[in-house]
């Protein structure tokens, strides 16, 4: 735990505390193959999944590169914001 609550990333409290009121969310990892390999970062995504958190990741969403070939201008940010309309719309 951090010094000033449950995570010292602002960000991270962020989401944690929206996920805690229900606030929807969609969340897009941006790792390489090597990192995704880890098995926290399965268990992480499953997680987040588990928590209504709409992941999008794999067939759906981001597909990893090998590490050292990011591809920023392929980031698919089509999806991502397709995603968030979706939430707007449905509100």
């Amino acid at each position: 735990m951090g010094r000033d609550g449950l995570t010292r990333d602002f960000v991270v409290g962020v989401v944690a505390e929206g996920i805690g009121k229900g606030i929807p969310m969609v969340a897009m990892p941006c790792v390489n193959a090597a990192y995704a390999q880890h098995p926290q970062f399965e268990r992480s995504v499953a997680e987040l999944r588990r928590m209504r958190v709409r992941v999008l990741y794999g067939d759906d969403g981001f597909v990893p590169n090998p590490p050292g070939q990011g591809k920023p201008q392929e980031y698919p940010w089509h999806l991502f914001l397709g995603a968030v309309e979706e939430i707007v719309a449905a509100r």
